[in-house]
């Protein structure tokens, strides 16, 4: 176990699952990968440009449940330049107005 893992709030694992997510201002929802999932929140992968304290509504479809809730953007690491100028986001979000139940089916997933 490395430095960082002792400081981390919470378990994260690596699960299939499928995340829609929607920003401020849109309309509809854009899939996104994720990297990992914990009780408090999700790693994910963005391509657009994202800053910490942004809010977002999400789809989380996990081992055969859906979660609703919306999420705070933490913290933002740019990853690459592609193609006609798109960045690609290495992205934390933390879990907001999510209910109980659902938090800790997070927890015990991740345990």
């Amino acid at each position: 176990m490395d430095g960082g893992e002792n400081k981390r709030r919470a378990k994260r694992k690596d699960l299939p699952c499928a995340l829609k997510v929607r920003f401020a201002g849109q309309d509809n929802y854009t899939n996104l990968a994720v990297k990992n999932v914990s009780a408090l929140g999700l790693r994910v992968i963005v391509v657009r440009l994202i800053k910490a304290g942004d809010y977002l509504e999400i789809k989380l479809r996990i081992n055969g449940r859906d979660i609703q809730c919306k999420c705070k953007v933490v913290w933002a690491l740019l990853l690459s330049f592609c193609l006609g100028n798109l960045s690609s986001f290495d992205v934390g979000l933390e879990f907001h107005e999510i209910s109980t139940e659902d938090r800790e089916f997070l927890a015990k997933l991740t345990e």
